[in-house]
C-alpha cells in the first residue's frame, strides 16, 4: 500500500512540489519513495512505498517500461496480476520484476484503457502516456483506495490524501461550504465533492482522462446490476457462494510480508478468519479490541468495570479457528489521545465515531503485521444492516397524500409532542424513504441542521437538495432490498466506511484488505434474487447459510452488533462544553465539525 501524488502545469519546480506532496504522505509509505520529471519538466509524478510485493529496488516507483513510453505511480493491490503478466508474455512483454505495478506498465501499452476493467483488487494509480501527452487517473470498483485531484484549468494535481495539495504554493484551497452542509447530512463529504471547491474526488469505478489540451474526461468502468436475477435457487446460490467466498479470501493472502486479520466476532470478520486459515501454513495472527466503561457507567446493567465491545465472540471464533489472538482494551483516556490524530489523519471533517476503535484495532495489529485481512462490506453486499428491516417493514405503512406526506416530518419534529413516547416512529414512518435513510444513519434532518446552525446560516440553504448524493443513486426499478444495498454500495460503503479503514489503516502503515468486496464476488451476489439473499428481509441469511461449519453456529445466529465506541457514556469526557440538548452522536457531529472550521477557516460562519 502506498501513496501517489503528481501535478501537470504551473510555473514553479514541478519535481520540488511533487516531492512536497509526497512528504505529506509519508505514513502511506514509509519504506521508499521516488519522484519522476514529466511532460519536458512541466509536471511530475511522486510515490511513497510500503513494500509489499517484490522487496527489492526494483519495485520502486514512479515505474516505466524501458522504453520510456509509459510512466505509473499506483497505490494498491492486483490480485489477479500473475493471470495478467501471463497473458501480457504470451504478447510478447518481458518483464523486470515480480510486482503488480510492471502489470500496469505493459498492460497500458497492450490494452490502453480497456486494461482497466481487466484488473481485480484495490487500486488508485495514475499513469502518464508519453506518447500522448495525456494523464490517466484510475480508482478499484468500490473504492477502496482514495483519489483526489485538483484543477483549475491551468495546473492539475492529484494525491492519494486532500492534504497534499496544500504543500503546493498557489493552489486555490478555496472552502465549498456545501460540501461542509453535506457533511451534517451525511457524516461525511459526498464524492465527487471536497471541502474545497476546486479538489474534487474520483468516485469508485471511474477513470479521468487529462488531455495535453487541459480537457478533462471522465468515464465509468464499472457498475453492479442488482436486477439480472441470474440466481434464482437456493441451493444453488450457497453452494456456489461457499466457493465464491473461498476463492476471494484466498486470493487476498497474496503478500511477501506477515498477514494478519480483523477480528472484531461479527460475521463478517469472522468469517474472512475462519476462510484464511485454510490457506496459511501456519496460525493466522488476529486482533481485537474492546472499551474499558469502569469509570463512565457499563452498558445495558453489565457490572461495574465490564468491556463494551465483542470481545468474548472473538474470542470464540480465535479458539475455534487456532488462531494466535491478540486483544487491546481501549480507555477514555485513549480516545481523547486519537481525536487530534483522527481530525489530522481525514482532513474533511467525518463524523463516524468507529473511527476511533479502528484506529486502535490497526495500531495493534501493525505491532505484528504489515497486512491485514477485515471483514468491510459484508453488511452491505449481503444484507446485514438494521436499517434495511427497518425500511422494509415502514414501506408497508399507508401513504399519505404527497404534500402532506412532505410536511409532516418536519413538523412533527418541532412539535412539543417530538419527545412522547413512540412519536420518532411514526415521525420516521411518514418520512421521504431517503431522508429516512439519513435518519437510520445517524444523520441531521433539515430540522435539526436548522437548530444547529441557526437561521442566518440556514438560510443560505433553504432552497437546498440535501438528498442530491443518495438521490443520483436510487434505483427505483429494483427491489426495495437491493435498492437500498446498491444505495449504500455507492455512497456509505466508500465515503465512510472505506474511507475510514484506509484512513485508520494508512496512519500506521497497514495494509488493510477486504476479501467480500471482492469484484467477482460482488457481481455474483449481486445477481442472486433478493429473496433468496434475504428472504422476507432475514439479514444475511444466504451468507449464513453458506458459512455453516465454517464460523461457530453461536456467532452465526448472535443479534449483529456494531463496532462502536461506548459514546453515551464517553460523551462528556470526549466532547467537553458540547452544545447543550444534542444527543451525544449529534455532539461529536457538530464539535468536530466546528474543531475543522476553527483550525481551517477561522474566520467562517457556519458554526457561529
Amino acid at each position: 500500500m502506498c501513496g501517489i501524488a503528481g501535478l501537470l502545469g504551473g510555473d514553479g519546480d514541478a519535481a520540488a512540489a511533487a516531492s512536497a506532496m509526497a512528504d505529506a504522505l509519508v505514513h502511506r509509505g514509509p519504506d521508499d519513495g521516488g519522484v519522476t520529471v514529466i511532460d519536458g519538466g512541466a509536471g511530475a509524478l511522486a510515490h511513497r512505498r510500503l513494500s509489499i510485493l517484490d522487496l527489492s529496488a526494483a519495485g520502486r516507483q514512479p515505474m516505466g517500461d524501458p522504453d520510456g513510453r509509459v510512466l505509473v505511480t499506483y497505490n494498491g493491490e492486483i490480485y489477479n496480476h500473475l493471470a495478467l503478466r501471463e497473458e501480457l508474455c504470451a504478447r510478447g512483454h518481458r518483464f523486470r520484476t515480480r510486482t503488480d505495478t510492471e502489470v500496469l506498465v505493459h498492460g497500458w501499452l497492450e490494452w490502453g484503457e480497456l486494461l482497466i476493467p481487466r484488473l481485480e483488487g484495490m487500486f488508485a494509480f495514475a499513469i502518464w502516456d508519453v506518447a500522448a501527452r495525456c494523464l490517466v487517473l484510475a480508482r478499484d470498483h468500490v473504492g477502496m483506495k482514495p483519489l483526489y485531484y485538483y484543477d483549475d484549468g491551468r495546473r492539475f494535481a492529484f494525491a492519494s490524501e486532500a492534504k497534499a495539495f496544500a504543500r503546493v504554493a498557489g493552489l486555490d484551497l478555496t472552502l465549498d461550504e456545501s460540501a461542509l452542509y453535506d457533511f451534517l447530512t451525511y457524516l461525511y463529504v459526498p464524492a465527487p465533492k471536497s471541502a474545497w471547491q476546486r479538489v474534487r474526488k474520483l468516485e469508485p469505478g471511474h477513470y479521468l482522462v487529462r488531455a495535453a489540451s487541459g480537457a478533462v474526461r471522465i468515464e465509468r468502468w464499472w457498475d453492479v446490476d442488482f436486477g439480472a436475477r441470474r440466481v434464482t435457487r437456493a441451493a444453488q446460490a450457497k453452494e456456489e457462494l461457499a466457493a465464491r467466498l473461498d476463492a476471494a479470501v484466498r486470493s487476498h493472502l497474496m503478500s511477501d510480508v506477515p498477514v494478519g486479520c480483523l477480528l472484531s466476532g461479527g460475521v463478517d470478520s469472522s468469517a474472512v478468519a475462519a476462510l484464511a486459515m485454510r490457506h496459511v501454513d501456519s496460525p493466522l495472527r488476529t486482533f481485537a479490541i474492546g472499551f474499558d466503561v469502569a469509570a463512565h457507567g457499563a452498558p445495558h446493567g453489565a457490572p461495574h468495570g465490564a468491556a463494551h465491545g465483542e470481545l468474548e465472540w472473538a474470542r470464540l471464533v480465535a479458539k475455534s479457528c487456532g488462531t494466535v489472538h491478540e486483544e487491546r482494551i481501549v480507555a477514555l483516556a485513549d480516545a481523547r489521545e486519537a481525536l487530534p490524530r483522527l481530525m489530522e489523519r481525514y482532513d474533511e471533517p467525518f463524523g463516524d465515531s468507529s473511527a476511533i476503535p479502528t484506529l486502535a484495532v490497526c495500531e495493534t495489529a501493525r505491532q505484528k503485521v504489515t497486512v491485514a485481512l477485515s471483514g468491510d462490506g459484508g453488511d452491505e453486499l449481503f444484507g446485514g444492516y438494521d436499517w434495511y428491516g427497518r425500511h422494509l417493514r415502514r414501506a408497508r405503512f399507508p401513504r399519505l397524500p404527497a404534500p402532506l406526506a412532505a410536511a409532516l416530518p418536519a413538523l412533527l419534529e418541532r412539535s412539543s409532542l417530538a419527545r412522547l413516547r413512540g412519536m420518532p416512529t411514526l415521525i420516521d414512518g411518514v418520512r421521504d424513504p431517503l431522508e429516512r435513510h439519513v435518519v437510520a444513519m445517524g444523520g441531521l434532518t433539515r430540522a435539526q441542521k436548522r437548530a444547529v446552525l441557526g437561521e442566518g446560516a440556514w438560510r443560505r440553504f433553504a432552497g437546498y437538495d440535501d438528498l442530491w448524493h443518495f438521490r443520483r443513486h436510487w434505483r427505483p426499478e429494483l427491489d426495495l432490498l437491493s435498492r437500498l444495498q446498491y444505495l449504500d454500495l455507492m455512497t456509505y460503503l466508500p465515503d465512510d466506511i472505506l474511507t475510514k479503514v484506509d484512513r485508520a489503516s494508512m496512519a500506521v502503515s497497514l495494509e488493510l484488505r477486504p476479501p467480500l468486496l471482492d469484484r467477482r464476488l460482488i457481481e455474483f451476489v449481486a445477481g442472486i434474487a433478493s429473496e433468496v439473499r434475504c428472504p422476507g428481509g432475514a439479514p444475511k441469511h444466504l451468507f449464513k447459510q453458506a458459512l455453516a461449519g465454517i464460523v461457530p453456529a453461536e456467532v452465526l445466529a448472535r443479534r449483529k452488533q456494531g463496532f462502536s465506541i461506548p459514546l453515551t457514556h464517553w460523551s462528556a469526557g470526549l466532547l467537553g462544553a458540547a452544545r447543550p440538548g444534542l444527543a451525544p452522536h449529534h455532539a461529536l457531529l457538530t464539535e468536530g465539525l466546528r474543531g475543522w472550521l476553527a483550525r481551517h477557516a477561522p474566520a467562517s460562519d457556519l458554526l457561529a
